[in-house]
């Protein structure tokens, strides 16, 4: 009998063992998924770039795991990249003329830099201003644009805060920034904005026209278009002002430039077009509901690209007729903040 209990404890000892180790290798598995592994690959003409930010900081609801998605010309998925070391929104995506995905968090201060194989490069802050997007002049050099303007450090509808300015009262100047490429501060141009509705937003999207002479710029939630003379460093008078256009959208939320210069600007319930000289509504294409405040043009003619901020659809749509053609989405809401499309090698210099 004895030996007998002695076995039984052993093999009661040697069951435990064994359930502790399965235990273990499940949650050693289960941590080992939880890593993030980036799957995007090396950029092929056509592929579709989608900012989508994964929400998960429950008491701030701009802050989140920073993540690119990668979908074909088609709009079918073809990976992901996650990004290291931001800590709030990616928005602002734009191809370099070298063919580098630009994007930034402004929140955070810092602008993201993608290679063509789809690795990124070392984070780069250019300066601690809260940058929303980048243009690329002529010359080489980058035009940043300021989101923020302003002392409100909190809006009422949102649970982020914005940080100040070091040794300043702001959280931004809502101004342009020039630097060299390799990240030199060149210039500030101080431009003139419209606040939004909540008085925070500066500089927010921007398009350079004219050689590089004239930039044209909204601020999100505004309703008018602005121009800067960079040449001989002037604010212009506005291009538009929607709140004196009869029937025109009230608010504006992101703009782009089509490839024969018009603008395109996304009011959250439309699409309109913009001729960047006389600033004159040439065609608005309605949506089926709110939240489309990302646009970007297609490189393929005649049709345009858009995201939906508030339930993460982005679609293909034809601008003739306003038909979609083609949608998918990155299943996160309140996400989704830029939308860019490779032109490939040959069209990025």
């Amino acid at each position: 009998m004895n030996n007998l209990s002695w076995r039984h404890r052993i093999l009661s000892a040697v069951i435990v063992i064994f359930v502790a180790a399965v235990l273990l290798l499940t949650v050693i598995t289960a941590q080992a998924g939880d890593e993030r592994v980036s799957t995007a690959g090396s950029f092929v003409t056509g592929d579709i770039f989608v900012a989508a930010t994964v929400m998960d900081v429950p008491d701030d609801d701009h802050a989140g795991t920073g993540r690119l998605l990668q979908f074909d010309a088609d709009l079918k998925f073809k990976g992901e990249l996650w990004i290291a070391e931001t800590t709030h929104k990616i928005g602002g995506l734009a191809f370099g003329p070298d063919g580098t995905l630009w994007g930034s968090a402004p929140i955070s201060w810092q602008v993201i830099e993608i290679d063509t194989n789809a690795k990124q490069k070392p984070i780069r802050s250019f300066a601690q201003r809260p940058f929303s997007s980048v243009t690329f002049a002529p010359d080489g050099t980058l035009l940043f644009a300021e989101h923020l303007i302003g002392s409100k450090t909190s809006i009422s509808f949102n649970t982020t805060h914005f940080n100040l300015l070091p040794g300043d009262q702001v959280i931004g100047h809502g101004n342009i920034l020039r630097f060299s490429a390799g990240g030199e501060f060149i210039e500030e141009y101080e431009t003139d904005t419209h606040g939004g509705v909540v008085g925070i937003h500066g500089v927010t999207s921007t398009v350079l026209t004219d050689d590089g002479k004239r930039i044209i710029y909204i601020s999100e939630t505004g309703n008018r278009v602005m121009q800067y003379d960079l040449e001989n460093r002037q604010q212009l008078s506005d291009l538009a002002d929607f709140g004196k256009v009869e029937d025109a959208p009230s608010m504006l939320l992101v703009m782009a430039q089509m490839p024969d210069g018009d603008l395109v600007i996304g009011t959250g319930t439309s699409v309109v077009f913009l001729d960047q000289d006389s600033g004159e509504i040439t065609h608005e294409i309605r949506m089926d509901r709110m939240g489309w405040a990302a646009v970007a043009s297609s490189i393929d003619p005649g049709y345009l690209l858009l995201g939906n901020f508030f339930d993460g659809e982005f679609v293909k749509l034809r601008v003739d007729d306003g038909k979609i053609v083609a949608r998918n989405t990155i299943n996160e809401e309140r996400s989704l903040s830029g939308i860019a499309q490779y032109p490939g090698p040959l069209a990025s210099h």
